[in-house]
């Protein structure tokens, strides 16, 4: 199964878009941890309902962080910052925005948004964890 259809599938099942992503980033590296997706559960919803970064691109960099990040002080990280680069301006291209509130316009904080996501967004929110989990293929 390729990450991409795995990521949708985690997404349906119930789980973050932030979660998804990096489950199925984290899968296609062949690494596991017991930390996934528990280290990505507080950027689903925009950071936390904040009305910040879409969670599905703070996947991403979580995934590309746990690939090129660097162990100790004094290892680069230039090759981490030019794929975050390519990969937030990639989504910036695609969609207008980086931020979950202007991508989706729903303030997941309020009860009343709960349903028109599961009737609208969701459907949405699966293109962006698509698109990001295809830049990763690349990336990588």
């Amino acid at each position: 199964m390729s990450s991409t259809k795995l990521a949708v599938e985690i997404f349906d099942s119930g789980l973050t878009c932030t979660e998804a992503v990096a489950m199925a980033g984290m899968k296609r590296m062949g690494r596991q941890s017991d930390l996934i997706p528990r280290i990505a559960t507080g950027f689903g919803g925009g950071l936390s309902r904040t009305k910040s970064v879409c969670g599905a691109l703070t996947g991403g960099v979580l995934v590309l962080s746990a690939a090129f990040g660097r162990d100790k002080l004094g290892d680069d990280r230039d090759v981490l910052v030019s794929k975050v680069q390519s990969l937030v301006k990639g989504f910036r291209a695609r969609f207008g925005s980086d931020n979950c509130f202007t991508l989706t316009g729903l303030d997941f904080n309020d009860p009343a948004a709960q349903c028109p996501y599961r009737q609208r967004v969701h459907a949405q929110c699966r293109g962006y964890v698509e698109y990001v989990c295809e830049r990763l293929d690349e990336l990588l």
